[in-house]
């Protein structure tokens, strides 16, 4: 089982809204937006499966709100290393795109992008 450390804005976390459950795992994938303050979250990579398309509208309506013309999103962890820079108007489609590889059958192995 693999955990997701979420380092992402608390408004996104709240958003979001994920369940806790006392995830204990040594294989995170570490998922955050760089220079801004951040609030802590985990959860389990099947735990967060079903909550994708809340993340990616929570990450959005973030991003409206977010005066700076872009920002960029980090996941990395085992066999996973993603940058993508996240324009003021990125779409929830692109968002559930870019971060597919976290989804894929063999749990992102394999998997080294950086997106723009």
């Amino acid at each position: 089982m693999t955990s997701v450390k979420l380092l992402l804005p608390p408004d996104v976390i709240d958003e979001l809204a994920l369940p806790y459950e006392g995830v204990r795992d040594v294989s995170t994938v570490t998922l955050a937006i760089e220079g801004v303050g951040v609030l802590a979250n985990l959860a389990t990579l099947a735990t967060l499966q079903p909550h994708l398309g809340a993340l990616a509208t929570a990450i959005r309506n973030w991003r409206l709100r977010d005066e700076r013309q872009s920002v960029l999103l980090t996941v990395k962890g085992p066999d996973i290393d993603l940058k993508l820079d996240l324009p003021r108007n990125v779409s929830t489609a692109a968002l559930l795109r870019q971060l597919a590889p976290l989804f894929d059958e063999e749990g992102g192995h394999g998997h080294t992008a950086r997106r723009r």
